[in-house]
């Protein structure tokens, strides 16, 4: 499956933000099982981007944007290849493979392969070990105590698809896998979360991913779902949300131990009071047709990290919208310009702050049994 994806994140603030830093994560990622032919990275204001690679191997663009600014908007727009088509599973068996991986017990028994998984078998900032994740693991294992790791996964899934309502509004960001289980309800990343904590709870090593899901159209959000690693075939991916296994559908753009490792944007900022979130995911498919050409021939153009490509065409751009900047500072109330001098605002409204973290809702028709797409918290944390 080939498809073209335009995320949009836009903040506005109500009085002029400077001194944003942030760092982004937007770039799909090119392995065995997807590749990644075109990325553009637009920033508004025009800021000089830095790329490099995280710990968990994700793409990451760090830009600042220290002068004043009443709005910030941050534009990826990517090709993307996925190497199998929309109902065919990305990694696992595939339809009519016999089940290969081991006994649950015994991956779970072996110190040495808990050794090289550690970061994904142990607590994290949003997934945490025992209470009623633990108890929920353990039911599931008495349904069937010699289940193998991978019927365990496809169990603890549906598991969560079929006894949680999918509801958008009922959690936040920051809402406990505790939280979730008792309300019974929540998004992708609640979902995301609790299948994580369930698989770590039973001994599989479990990571979270985020990304995209193809032929969604237009929506408000990204998407996220869980992979865990299974001997013989190594990270498998799977959709709570859903209800299934993660197919060519599924696009992804990062991954870590949960949402804190992988949120789209992270960022401080000083100013900018009453700060707006809104986010645009376009999603397009096109024809499938593409070729191994299209990895190595021209029509793999070179990605462009940043809109500007020669030093003083970026530095002219900069002093343009800092122009622009001073001007709409001078919008500003008198009260407020009372409290700004030559070096900038002081006083409680410049404190730093955080871009705000937002739950968005997504809008997909539902296939075989699926949920809407469930939204990404798009933002920072």
């Amino acid at each position: 499956m080939r498809y073209r994806i335009t995320h949009r994140t836009q903040y506005v603030y109500e009085t002029p933000a400077h001194e944003s830093f942030n760092e982004v994560r937007l770039r799909p990622v090119s392995d065995r099982r997807q590749a990644c032919l075109a990325f553009d990275l637009t920033i508004d204001p025009p800021a000089t981007v830095i790329a490099f690679e995280d710990y968990y191997g994700n793409a990451v663009h760090d830009f600042s944007v220290p002068y004043m600014h009443l709005g910030l908007i941050v534009e990826a727009t990517s090709e993307v290849v996925t190497f199998a088509a929309a109902d065919e599973p990305l990694s696992g068996p595939r339809a009519g493979e016999p089940d290969r991986s081991p006994a649950l017990a015994t991956l779970a028994g072996d110190t040495e392969f808990a050794d090289e998984h550690a970061e994904y078998l142990t607590s994290s900032a949003y997934v945490s070990l025992g209470g009623a994740a633990a108890a929920m693991a353990r039911s599931l294992l008495a349904a069937d105590p010699s289940t193998s790791a991978h019927g365990f996964l496809m169990a603890a899934n549906a598991h969560i698809h079929d006894t949680f309502d999918y509801q958008i509004g009922a959690t936040s960001v920051h809402t406990t896998v505790d939280e979730v289980i008792a309300g019974r309800r929540g998004v992708c990343q609640d979902f995301s979360h609790l299948l994580i904590a369930l698989g770590r709870n039973a001994g599989l090593p479990m990571r979270y991913a985020s990304g995209y899901l193809g032929q969604s159209g237009e929506s408000e959000a990204s998407h996220a779902w869980v992979e865990a690693f299974i001997p013989p075939w190594g990270w498998i991916g799977v959709d709570p949300a859903g209800g299934a296994v993660c197919t060519g559908r599924h696009v992804k753009v990062a991954t870590g131990r949960d949402y804190a490792d992988v949120s789209v944007v992270r960022g401080t900022y000083r100013g900018g009071l009453a700060p707006e979130l809104s986010v645009n995911v376009r999603c397009e498919e096109l024809s499938d047709d593409w070729g191994a050409s299209a990895l190595a021939g021209p029509e793999r153009r070179q990605s462009g990290m940043i809109q500007f490509q020669t030093l003083g065409g970026q530095r002219s751009r900069q002093l343009d919208a800092l122009a622009r900047a001073y001007e709409q500072a001078q919008k500003v109330s008198p009260a407020m310009q009372s409290s700004w001098s030559d070096a900038g605002p002081r006083g409680a409204e410049d404190a730093p702050r955080q871009q705000p973290q937002q739950q968005q809702q997504q809008q997909q028709q539902q296939q075989h049994r699926q949920r809407p797409c469930s939204p990404e918290q798009d933002a920072a944390s």
